[in-house]
């Protein structure tokens, strides 16, 4: 329940208090992704050198076009998420901030991906990312499934049990992709580090007869 004393307009404002520190937070971690890429310094610079410079930092940038994907897309989630909220407990409010720790990791892990980019034989660097890609998904699992729970009592309306399984899958398709990236990069790091491009591919189409399903039985 809202924390004692609150009237129902203080509620949202405190509400609205806990979706703009959230918006904040992720607008400061997708500012930080960038700050890894450096303009390169070339002594006597020509075409053919920048070009070379700009080839070498390519899996940086993919590295980073990745990052920026993953979080602008946890913050759609979020956001979604919070769409139902009425109401909100001490305990939304810490979930909702391990949350956050998993997010603003996102641009320190990032960074040391895209530093050790071009050793494609190393897997730490790509080991520790997938983990925390992983937090983020298990801590946004977490808080939907509090926040759905009819025994909390914090949502505009009941929401139905295919709806509460279609977020679940929607939050678990990130990680199992990164996963299933990070076990090929075992074997080939070029095709591994490319699988998560297909992510946006999976959320449109393959969870489409889900959504579908989902919908139909709300509307019944």
């Amino acid at each position: 329940m809202a924390q004692a004393g609150h009237s129902a307009n203080k509620t949202h404002f405190q509400l609205d208090r806990i979706s703009f520190f959230t918006d904040g937070v992720f607008a400061i971690a997708i500012t930080l992704l960038v700050i890894e890429f450096k303009v390169p310094v070339i002594e006597h610079p020509t075409d053919h050198l920048l070009w070379d410079a700009l080839r070498e930092m390519s899996w940086k940038l993919l590295g980073f076009i990745i990052s920026f994907c993953i979080v602008g897309y946890y913050w759609s989630v979020h956001h979604r998420i919070f769409g139902y909220v009425e109401k909100y407990t001490s305990r939304l409010i810490w979930l909702n901030l391990l949350f956050l720790f998993s997010v603003v990791l996102l641009p320190f892990t990032s960074g040391l991906l895209g530093e050790y980019a071009s050793e494609t034989h190393l897997m730490i660097p790509y080991g520790v990312y997938v983990i925390n890609i992983c937090l983020t998904a298990i801590m946004n699992a977490v808080l939907w499934f509090y926040v759905s729970n009819p025994k909390h009592d914090l949502l505009t309306h009941q929401i139905s049990k295919e709806r509460i399984l279609l977020g679940f899958y929607f939050t678990l398709v990130v990680p199992i992709i990164f996963i299933i990236s990070l076990l090929v990069t075992y074997y080939n790091p070029t095709i591994g580090r490319l699988i998560p491009l297909t992510i946006p591919f999976i959320l449109k189409y393959g969870l489409n007869g889900i959504a579908s399903r989902a919908i139909a039985k709300e509307k019944k």
